[in-house]
């Protein structure tokens, strides 16, 4: 094991897989990516395996959607917005 750890995966009824990585959603696969998911479970290290599907294989990043991730765009990255007043206006 590559020091891949705190991973765990759901799949559903309709085929789609969730990968959490500590309790969070990290990833969800659907379709063919998510069979092929499933199969390289079956034959590999499911940590490294996890790791890899959601971009903490140990090549640089961290896990998608995080502070330090490629995802930094989306809501929710720690960055915090700024203070705004509003006043309410009479009459």
């Amino acid at each position: 094991m590559t020091g891949s750890e705190g991973f765990d995966y759901r799949t559903r009824t309709n085929g789609e897989v969730h990968i959490f990585h500590h309790g969070r959603l990290a990833r969800m696969l659907k379709d063919d990516s998510a069979q092929d998911f499933l199969a390289s479970v079956k034959d590999g290290d499911a940590q490294e395996v996890m790791a890899a599907a959601v971009g903490n294989d140990g090549q640089g990043g961290g896990v998608r959607g995080s502070a330090q991730g490629p995802a930094t765009h989306l809501h929710g990255n720690g960055t915090a917005h700024p203070h705004a007043e509003f006043r309410r206006k009479s009459g």
